[in-house]
């Protein structure tokens, strides 16, 4: 075997040694390329994911921001529109008080011969408990002036008969009066009238009523009791007893009516 054949057979034999290590490698290679491939996959995603979270984030602040506005400018408005209904109710308020008729009305009703009138007020938060109460009040107040007469007139005729009048006798008198007054239907309205005013925020109903009653439908009653005591009974008949009830006493205050009891 010559030179050039021993070479070439050298030659074949570090082919044939050198082809597993060069398979080797490719398959290395192809490993690494793949491995490389799939980090780069994961850097992605991992990069996608981080833009993704990153924009929702803003997005979420953004609308986070956005409610904290809509919410600031909604409470601001509420303040604003409570303090407008708060200026208007003050203002409200300020106009009911300018508006109270400060001139108390139902003031020109007085008795007469023939009609026996008294005065009530009532005061609510309800306009028909305030007329309640002013009815009540008129009717208690006939009650006690015409008790109050009744028993002055009585004071002053045992007087100039030179006769006592016992303290349980005029009690008595105004049992009676009162007794009458609280059993009489026939009485009537005279006037009324209700006003409003506010107070502390509230609106309060004041109602100012004036009741008349025939000066027969309740005198007599009480004069015919009156001729039933033997203690009280007075000479003269009812119309005498009606003339010098009004002629005397139809014009006298309460506080002259009491200085004539406390004789």
């Amino acid at each position: 075997m010559n030179a050039k054949q021993i070479f070439a057979v050298a030659v074949m034999a570090l082919a044939v040694l050198a082809m597993p290590v060069e398979a080797q490698s490719r398959k290395d290679k192809k490993t690494a390329q793949k491995e490389q491939w799939e980090m780069q996959q994961r850097q992605q995603k991992e990069e996608a994911e981080l833009r993704h979270k990153l924009r929702m984030d803003s997005i979420a602040n953004a609308q986070k921001v956005a409610e904290e506005k809509a919410a600031k400018a909604e409470a601001e408005r509420r303040q604003q529109e409570a303090e407008a209904k708060a200026k208007q109710k003050k203002a409200e308020e300020a106009a009911a008080l300018q508006e109270v008729d400060f001139n108390e009305p139902c003031m020109d009703f007085e008795s007469t011969a023939d009609l026996i009138r008294a005065r009530g007020i009532g005061e609510d938060f309800e306009q028909q408990l305030s007329v309640e109460m002013a009815r009540s009040a008129a009717i208690e107040e006939l009650g006690s002036q015409i008790s109050t007469k009744m028993q002055a007139l009585l004071m002053n005729y045992k007087k100039s008969k030179r006769q006592n009048l016992k303290r349980e006798s005029l009690r008595r008198v105004e049992g009676l009066t009162m007794t009458e007054v609280n059993q009489s239907t026939g009485y009537r309205i005279a006037c009324r009238k209700t006003v409003t005013y506010v107070q502390n925020g509230e609106r309060i109903f004041k109602t100012y009523m004036v009741v008349e009653l025939g000066a027969d439908q309740l005198l007599k009653p009480i004069y015919d009791g009156i001729q039933k005591d033997n203690e009280l009974k007075i000479d003269g008949d009812y119309q005498s007893f009606k003339k010098e009830f009004d002629d005397h006493f139809k014009n006298q205050s309460a506080e002259a009516l009491q200085e004539i009891l406390n004789e």
